[in-house]
């Protein structure tokens, strides 16, 4: 099958996770945890936040709260503020005792907060609402040492900044000035370098996810929803590849990329989004696609 790119390479079909009657959204997982939010009836809001250990029931972690990342047993999630969506804050979960974590001082403000991920030390995540008026910011923080870092910023009408993954030393994010003109970015935290992903004219790039060896997932499509939707991957040298395509009237809300622990050459890294049907077909479900590569150095 034949991307967007030019080159040719095979696509891989998608399985199934979570697709009951209700809604879910937003997956991560780490090795033993998967966690998402779901809409507890068949309606798109508000949806709340679940977690379950591989082989065990899933268990509510909280309400009004959307799944964000995990890091070993440290599950990040923005939980909505008030009565209207309009403000949200960045909590911590300790999946293995069910208690919460104390979030540092600063990190969350009186603005909007949203879609954080840690690996390691660093915390990712977004400050200010996407298409706001306001400011936009992605933004790197230590945990341990408080160090921080405005790693892009965007005040823009119809302008969209989006905090993605963090996972390893590679963080990424996408952000349209304005919306449909969008653009991924991946960034090396050991030396503080951007690398703007190459994409097709015409195509809109968007949920973009990474694994620890800096390759990075997104999904691409033309204008309109669920027109023409590909999931691609680009590795830190070489082209992008088409790794998965989606039906028409489907489209893609986020992705999130696990590499499970593992000693040998050859990794696999798994892709979950969420996948939704455009039009009244709007049902939520997630998926999952495989993507099997050498270890980068191996």
């Amino acid at each position: 099958m034949r991307s967007g790119t030019g080159a040719a390479f095979a696509a891989s079909t998608p399985s199934a996770v979570k697709t009951t009657a209700r809604n879910e959204v937003r997956p991560v997982a780490a090795d033993d945890w998967f966690a998402w939010s779901q809409s507890p009836v068949r309606k798109t809001s508000p949806f709340d936040l679940y977690a379950q250990r591989a082989g065990g029931k899933p268990f509510r972690v909280s309400r009004k709260a959307y799944a964000d990342g995990i890091d070993g047993t440290t599950l990040v999630y923005h939980a909505i503020r008030g009565t209207r969506p309009r403000f949200s804050d960045l909590k911590l979960y300790d999946l293995a005792t069910r208690r919460p974590r104390p979030v540092p001082a600063g990190i969350n403000s009186r603005r909007w907060e949203c879609c954080g991920t840690i690996s390691g030390n660093w915390l990712l995540f977004g400050r200010g609402r996407p298409s706001s008026t306001g400011r936009q910011l992605v933004l790197l923080w230590n945990l341990v040492t408080g160090e921080q870092r405005i790693i892009d910023a965007l005040q823009a009408h119809r302008g969209q900044l989006h905090a993605a993954q963090l996972n390893g030393t590679f963080a990424v994010w996408w952000r349209c000035n304005p919306w449909p003109h969008c653009q991924v970015f991946r960034y090396d935290v050991a030396s503080a370098s951007t690398t703007a992903l190459t994409i097709p004219a015409g195509k809109i790039a968007y949920a973009a996810s990474v694994n620890q060896f800096g390759t990075v997932y997104y999904a691409q499509r033309g204008g309109g929803c669920g027109n023409a939707v590909e999931l691609m991957k680009q590795p830190l040298i070489g082209p992008p590849q088409l790794l998965a395509t989606l039906p028409p009237g489907r489209d893609v809300g986020v992705s999130y990329a696990h590499a499970p622990t593992s000693k040998s050459e050859l990794v696999t890294t798994h892709v979950y989004f969420d996948r939704r049907g455009c039009g009244k077909q709007r049902r939520w479900d997630i998926f999952r696609v495989d993507d099997t590569e050498r270890v980068p150095g191996a």
